[in-house]
């Protein structure tokens, strides 16, 4: 069975996936001295606008909250995150970021900066773009789980559910300076 898709298509995919692999290693590395996963600083930085529940943190960062769970439950054995009952409804928790939660994702967001390439060549506002209409392109199915991840200077650090409005996601968004 032979493809109908362009070349230079497959090729593309190719090197995606090859860049993602790579970027992924570096950030392991560069978050390895801090103790922390890449899970672990996406469910932080899903904290950063404040306490949410356990549901509301697995939406935000688009990961199933089963999963979520492990994660949460590794991050408050170490400090970072609270989890506490809400008395309104005992059955759901408040999950929030400690002060050393809050220091960790700093820290993990220097790391993961310094692990990206310093190529003044590289258009990173023109990759950006290709991989967010690439993104978008991609029809949903089986991903649902991926958690795709965006340079924490293109997170805007507030709640994305007003640009979802919008249908863009937080990574899709322009960099606010």
């Amino acid at each position: 069975m032979t493809s109908n898709l362009d070349p230079d298509a497959r090729s593309s995919y190719r090197l995606i996936s090859l860049a993602a692999r790579m970027i992924q290693r570096r950030q392991d590395d560069a978050l390895a001295h801090l103790g922390l996963t890449r899970a672990a600083v996406i469910a932080l930085e899903g904290l950063t606008g404040g306490p949410l529940n356990q549901e509301q943190l697995a939406e935000e960062i688009r990961v199933q909250s089963q999963t979520l769970g492990r994660v949460l439950t590794r991050l408050e054995a170490a400090g970072l995150i609270t989890r506490t009952r809400q008395a309104s409804d005992r059955r759901q928790l408040k999950v929030e970021l400690t002060n050393s939660g809050t220091a960790a994702v700093e820290a993990a967001r220097q790391a993961e900066v310094n692990a990206y390439p310093h190529d003044s060549d590289i258009s990173w506002k023109a990759l950006r773009e290709e991989l967010t209409k690439f993104v978008h392109a991609v029809p949903p199915g089986r991903e649902t789980g991926v958690v795709p991840f965006a340079p924490p200077e293109h997170r805007t650090g507030h709640r994305a559910q007003s640009s979802r409005a919008g249908g863009m996601r937080a990574w899709d968004q322009p960099r606010q300076n």
